[in-house]
């Protein structure tokens, strides 16, 4: 259980990956599923990794907490 990634503002454990890029049909079928959640085409320097479901905080993954 330790690599379970845990929101670094409210700690919850409901967080999804962010997929960057023009979505193909799976990344839309598991962004329905609420599996993923869809960035936008284009990624940034800077660009988020993750979100939390609760609070909607996005971080990297090179950010504190994880």
């Amino acid at each position: 259980m330790d690599d379970v990634k845990r929101c670094p503002r409210c700690h919850s454990d409901e967080v999804l990956p962010i997929a960057y890029g023009v979505p193909t049909p799976k990344m839309v079928g598991e962004s329905i599923a609420g599996r993923m959640t869809l960035g936008g085409r284009v990624a940034w320097p800077g660009a988020p990794d993750w979100r939390c479901v609760v609070c909607g905080h996005e971080w990297r993954d090179d950010e504190a907490g994880s």
